[in-house]
């Protein structure tokens, strides 16, 4: 017996209906890093917002809550300045935006959530 592979054959497999090419889908995480890496242009913009916005504005608020909502908790301080003292140390240090921008909104939303738990420690 003699077989042969004719191209008729390999021409129906190419030409399928049934395969279609799908679009590869970008992640949350992979688009904000890329943001983060576009935002070289307004590191001077990032820098304040750093330091006037979270250091010389939210530290304040989130420390007077606790000192004032939470009966001055000594576990909560601890919290909230050691999440806020990487984002004046990445500043200081000159880091890029993609560096320093999710460690301000990581410390952002630490304040956040102590403010939170001082308001709730407060309503107990």
């Amino acid at each position: 017996m003699q077989q042969t592979i004719s191209a008729a054959s390999f021409e129906n497999i190419l030409t399928s209906p049934t395969y279609l090419e799908k679009t590869p889908r970008v992640n949350a995480l992979r688009r904000f890093v890329g943001w983060c890496e576009q935002q070289e242009n307004n590191r001077l913009l990032w820098l304040g917002i750093a330091i006037m916005g979270l250091i010389g504005t939210v530290l304040p608020l989130t420390l007077l809550s606790v000192l004032f909502l939470a009966g001055n908790n000594f576990t909560l301080w601890i919290i909230v300045l050691s999440a806020n003292m990487p984002v004046l140390a990445l500043n200081l240090a000159a880091q890029p935006p993609k560096v320093t921008i999710p460690v301000l909104l990581a410390s952002l939303i630490i304040d956040i959530v102590v403010i939170g738990v001082s308001g709730i420690m407060f309503l107990m």
